[in-house]
């Protein structure tokens, strides 16, 4: 392989994972442990505080996670780590958490 073909395949956007989105997403929105491991991961993600108030400590709270939710969580990790067409996906699942939470909305970063 070609360093263009390596840096081509590099550099290509990954999917957005829309279904481990959803499943964090749907997760976080209710007020157990394994809930507030996924706000808190969510968040830590973008680098703003829980709407709670919890201070977790970011990636270690995948080991609260339940094996499928960790998956996902690993999975929005590894699409968010490289480059991403857009970021607006999480930010929407952010938003509407800190609406639940009645918090003022994240403003995305730009693209």
């Amino acid at each position: 392989m070609t360093r263009d073909e390596l840096r081509r395949l590099v550099s290509v956007p990954a999917p957005v994972p829309e279904e481990a989105l959803r499943l964090l997403h749907e997760t976080a929105q209710h007020e157990t442990g394994g809930s507030q491991a996924a706000r808190s991961f969510l968040f830590w993600l973008a680098g703003e505080p829980d709407p709670t108030g919890f201070q977790g400590d970011g990636g270690l709270e995948l080991r609260r996670l339940d094996k499928a939710r960790r998956e996902a969580a690993l999975q929005i990790l590894t699409w968010w780590g490289g480059p991403t067409r857009s970021d607006e996906p999480l930010y929407l699942v952010l938003r509407a958490l800190q609406e639940q939470w009645g918090t003022k909305p994240t403003s995305p970063a730009p693209d």
